[in-house]
């Protein structure tokens, strides 16, 4: 097959969205596919190019054997409601306009958020003829509307609208979650329209044989754990309860990191320094490669989101990621993923944005000691291998797309 992906967000950015597709291109590439992937030039979120991409208009490089076509959009900081929206549009123009002139692909993968890049899918199909299959990872714009970060009933009407026009021209509509597909299922669509393709995790690369970063294990202090953050810093994630729950166990054997950027970034790290919480560390966000190493670190990751109705179906890559690397989870998420802790026993679920469920479940993680949290970081990596392996999500994403393609022939 030759197959294209089209998405905003790409290595060497640092994200859930970019390490998924990544490594489903990387898999569906070395199964002997011709893999291409369509994208921005890597600003997000701080809106600076790398150096190496700088005074370039179009480009196109080689990464893990995946051609990667880089096109022209607005680039800015991902901070303010309109930006980001110049930012998706001027993408999605782009990039539409670069697959009215290029090489025809047997199908197209598109991923949302953004919606809009559902403008290349109609593109595809109505022009060129080529199925596309539509990605949701987060439902847009109902995630806006109950952040609210998009108010005007005018613009939400005409967001869902085209919501609806680029899942009804979709051959597929994939879900990340199951609760993402019941929400667009009880939108009206039948039930072989929507599949579910879940994230997942490359066990391989979080395993007992990466060695600790030394860095991150020189931030515990007199015996205390780590517990470690690594991802966006945004609206949806609520990490200023986990900042809360630290001033409250500042005097506990326990310590916090944080590593990444986002728009609610400096707000925390003030928020830290007014409060004089010298058991809280700021770190940049770091490339991938790096991150199996800063979690072997780590005795507990922080899972939290919002405490929004919309978050219930959420399953968070980065809780994966931990469990593979065998670190044990404090999740303040309710839903399919508190399920899943639950039933594999990795973890501990507090409610979201409950200040003392959290406190009381990080008080907890001190309290058991490290033989039970290896053991529970042992129940969550045997539990992630056996039910959210990528190269298994690749072979299910791979049988759509041949299915997909011979049917249309």
């Amino acid at each position: 097959m030759r197959i294209r992906f089209v998405t905003l967000y790409f290595p060497p950015e640092v994200g859930a969205a970019q390490r998924r597709i990544s490594e489903l291109a990387r898999r569906l590439s070395r199964r002997g596919h011709e893999v291409t992937v369509l994208t921005g030039f890597p600003n997000y979120p701080s809106g600076i190019k790398p150096e190496q991409y700088r005074g370039k208009i179009t480009m196109r490089e080689t990464i893990d054997g995946v051609t990667v076509v880089r096109v022209p959009h607005y680039i800015a900081p991902n901070r303010g409601f309109a930006r980001r929206i110049c930012i998706h549009l001027t993408f999605a123009f782009s990039a539409s306009v670069w697959t009215l002139f290029h090489k025809r692909p047997d199908i197209v993968y598109l991923e949302s958020p953004p919606l809009f890049n559902g403008f290349i899918g109609l593109v595809s199909r109505w022009v060129r003829r080529t199925p596309y299959f539509f990605n949701v990872a987060d439902l847009w714009p109902q995630t806006a509307i109950e952040l609210g970060a998009l108010k005007n009933k005018w613009l939400i009407a005409a967001s869902q609208k085209l919501e609806r026009l680029f899942y009804h021209q979709a051959d597929k509509v994939l879900a990340v979650t199951d609760g993402i597909r019941r929400f667009i299922l009880a939108m009206g669509y039948p039930d072989d329209k929507v599949a579910l393709i879940t994230n997942g995790v490359d066990h391989t690369i979080f395993s007992d044989a990466v060695e600790p970063d030394p860095a991150i294990i020189a931030l515990k202090q007199d015996g205390a754990i780590l517990a470690v953050y690594a991802g966006t810093h945004g609206m949806a994630h609520a990490l200023g309860i986990i900042l809360q729950a630290a001033a409250r166990l500042r005097n506990q054997k326990i310590v916090f990191l944080f590593i990444g950027d986002g728009p609610e970034k400096e707000m925390l790290i003030r928020k830290a320094a007014d409060e004089h919480l010298n058991n809280v560390f700021f770190r940049d966000a770091r490339p991938q490669s790096e991150m199996p190493g800063i979690m072997r670190a780590a005795d507990v990751a922080l899972i939290p989101l919002r405490d929004l109705p919309l978050f219930d179906s959420a399953m968070p890559s980065k809780c994966f990621e931990a469990l593979a690397a065998g670190v044990p989870v404090m999740l303040s998420v309710r839903g399919e993923m508190a399920e899943h802790v639950r039933k594999a026993e990795c973890g501990l679920v507090a409610e979201p944005e409950n200040l003392d469920q959290i406190t009381a479940a990080l008080r907890n993680f001190v309290a058991i000691g490290e033989a039970e949290r290896k053991e529970m970081g042992r129940r969550g990596r045997e539990y992630v291998v056996r039910h959210f392996s990528r190269e298994g999500i690749t072979v299910r994403l791979e049988a759509l797309m041949q299915e997909t393609i011979a049917r249309g022939k």
